[in-house]
């Protein structure tokens, strides 16, 4: 089990190691992985060539993050991949309620995306990614179960 700090509380969270091509399609916190990546267009590359149904969700709900959502629009584009721009929240959160509306896993970096899920009470997977690796990450409970 692994306690994880936000401004908001603590969230204890188990971690399970898994391959983003085990799922049928997922819902990509753009912002949020690109920002780990030396070249963020690998991603938009990455998820063309996978052949999973994917929806990239960007962030667009202030002004500052208007330059990067129009380039990775125009990726988007580029590469024929869903694109959706988040105008009133931060983009992990309206990752997990296209992902419950789907059925698809979150990708992201945002452990506020486990949050979201809980509170929507949707059983979607989330996949965090850390150091190029994803895990599957479920709130922790005292039976062991998801939540």
């Amino acid at each position: 089990m692994k306690v994880v700090r936000k401004k908001w509380g603590k969230l204890e969270v188990v971690e399970e190691p898994v391959s983003l091509a085990q799922y049928r399609c997922l819902a990509v916190d753009v912002f949020s992985i690109a920002a780990s990546l030396s070249n963020p267009k690998e991603l938009f590359i990455s998820a063309a060539a996978s052949g999973i149904d994917v929806v990239f969700v960007l962030d667009a709900w202030h002004e500052s993050h208007m330059p990067l959502a129009r380039r990775y629009m125009e990726l988007c584009r580029d590469y024929m991949i869903p694109c959706v721009l988040s105008e009133r929240r931060p983009a992990e959160e309206l990752a997990v309620e296209l992902a419950c509306a789907r059925g698809c896993a979150v990708v992201t970096r945002d452990y506020d995306a486990v949050r979201r899920a809980e509170e929507l009470n949707c059983d979607v997977d989330v996949v965090i990614q850390k150091a190029g690796r994803y895990y599957r990450v479920r709130k922790a409970s005292s039976n062991g179960s998801r939540i």
